[in-house]
């Protein structure tokens, strides 16, 4: 993680050839919000750019690495925190830049967001919604098929550089719903109050010594998303999102046959496992 904020503070600072604001257009020019729910939400992603002048060659490839979707690997991308957890950038990201546009930041381009039918919170849309609502539809036909999970270890704690699954994958493995109620924690904030990236991932993390000073914030996420994003209010959200996925062209064959009845206790147990996990 402290690698990550050092590379958002030399993009966000003027002073080393950074812009504030510029960060969430280039996280999905890199490959965040890949999913065709997320880009219902967010918008198409800009062309991917040329390597900024504010990062060195090495970090440039690493950000590159971190951000690259890999949809049969979800836990890629994912960083360990100063708190022990490991963290997936996607969902963290893509909850950061829905909360700025919610908000309407002044510190960045920020377009509004599209009004969908049918309605949905944003937060919840491009965070967690999606993946899990479609991880549980597509384990429901397999009545031992797990739709969460697993956790995974790290090769060196000191120095992390792969991370292992400790069992078969799902779409949500521990990280993706780490990252996903940060994303939602870190979005709800911004959306209050817009301030620069690396600065509020420092705080919440906790990083460069700041862990010393106490617990950090993220150690709270399952409390703090949980205050967000009750089992009802998740179920209701379930729902919104995957009656969109049903008329998005990518999707629509995900949803075929199964009506409004099915659609509803997917949602109300995708949100029930959810909550008895992680919140």
């Amino acid at each position: 993680m402290d690698s990550l904020v050092q590379i958002l503070d030399a993009l966000e600072s003027p002073a080393r050839g950074g812009s504030p604001g510029s960060v969430p257009a280039l996280a999905r020019a890199l490959g965040v919000c890949s999913t065709p729910g997320c880009r219902a939400v967010l918008g198409e992603p800009p062309e991917p750019p040329p390597a900024p002048a504010a990062l060195p060659p090495e970090q440039w490839r690493l950000l590159r690495e971190l951000l690259r979707p890999e949809p049969a690997a979800p836990e890629r991308g994912a960083v360990l925190a100063p708190d022990g957890s490991t963290v997936a950038l996607g969902p963290l990201l893509a909850g950061m830049e829905a909360g700025l546009r919610l908000g309407g930041g002044s510190e960045g381009p920020w377009a509004p967001l599209p009004t969908l039918r049918p309605p949905l919170d944003p937060l919840l849309a491009v965070t967690v919604a999606e993946v899990l609502g479609t991880s549980f539809l597509l384990a429901r036909g397999d009545g031992d098929g797990a739709a969460l999970g697993p956790g995974g270890c790290w090769d060196d704690v000191d120095d992390p550089q792969n991370y292992t699954l400790t069992g078969p994958p799902t779409l949500v493995p521990d990280a993706v719903a780490n990252g996903a109620m940060d994303g939602m924690v870190l979005g709800a904030r911004l959306a209050r109050e817009p301030a620069p990236l690396a600065e509020l991932l420092r705080g919440y993390y906790g990083t460069g010594n700041g862990s010393e000073r106490g617990r950090p914030p993220s150690s709270y996420r399952r409390r703090d998303f949980g205050a967000l994003a009750g089992p009802g209010k998740l179920e209701e959200e379930l729902v919104a999102v995957l009656e969109l996925l049903r008329v998005l062209p990518p999707t629509r064959g995900l949803l075929e046959g199964v009506g409004p009845g099915e659609v509803a206790a997917v949602a109300r147990r995708a949100a029930g496992e959810f909550t008895r996990r992680y919140v």
